[in-house]
């Protein structure tokens, strides 16, 4: 009898802890673009970052870049991303060769489209300092993976591959604009801003 408690006992904790892993990876399920997995919930300092989104960057056919958005809840749209209190991140994963410079320059281009020019004054030095140290990574290869943080009251962290690139730059007017380059009035590519807000069907596992 005591035998049999036993193995039933085992089946039970068996079938729990199988329910278990199977609630933990519903609650966590990422995103796959491209062969880059983003995961669903992720660490930042003592910040927990859900994934609002993941999209694809795509320039006359040839795929550039994944990207996923971490935020500290869902938002679907800009102004409800800018707003939220806490950290975030924006993920991106390379897949084509870029060069540095026109890597920065694009991103630069998309940041003066989606800012007046009173909001493009206020936060033009802190946006040289990002640019120069972005300058440091020269050319990008698929494979690698850059993280573009904000840590509140810290600033604007750049990450290459996991090594810090730089220091970190003050004040949030500066992040705000980043985002905007993929959630901007005027934003980089549509369908990808529908997906960072997740405003259309996208594929998880």
């Amino acid at each position: 009898m005591a035998k049999q408690q036993t193995v039933k006992q085992n089946h039970t904790n068996w079938i729990s802890g199988l329910f278990g892993l199977f609630h933990s990876q519903k609650n966590n399920s990422g995103i796959e673009i491209e062969g880059h997995y983003f995961d669903g919930r992720i660490k930042l300092g003592s910040h927990t970052l859900i994934l609002n989104g993941a999209g694809l960057r795509e320039v006359n056919g040839t795929k550039l870049y994944a990207l996923g958005l971490y935020l500290p809840t869902v938002a679907k749209q800009e102004k409800t991303a800018k707003a939220l209190l806490g950290a975030r991140r924006a993920q991106i994963a390379i897949l084509s060769k870029l060069d540095a410079n026109n890597f920065i320059a694009s991103l630069k281009s998309a940041i003066d489209e989606n800012n007046n020019e009173t909001a493009k004054e206020f936060i033009r030095e802190d946006l040289l300092k990002i640019e120069d140290f972005m300058k440091q990574m020269t050319d990008l290869e698929p494979g690698d993976i850059v993280n573009i943080d904000w840590l509140p009251s810290r600033g604007t962290f750049v990450y290459y591959n996991g090594q810090l690139v730089g220091s970190p730059v003050r004040g949030k007017a500066l992040y705000d604009a980043i985002i905007s380059i993929w959630l901007g009035s005027r934003a980089i590519q549509d369908d990808l801003k529908d997906d960072l807000l997740r405003l259309k069907s996208t594929t998880s596992d």
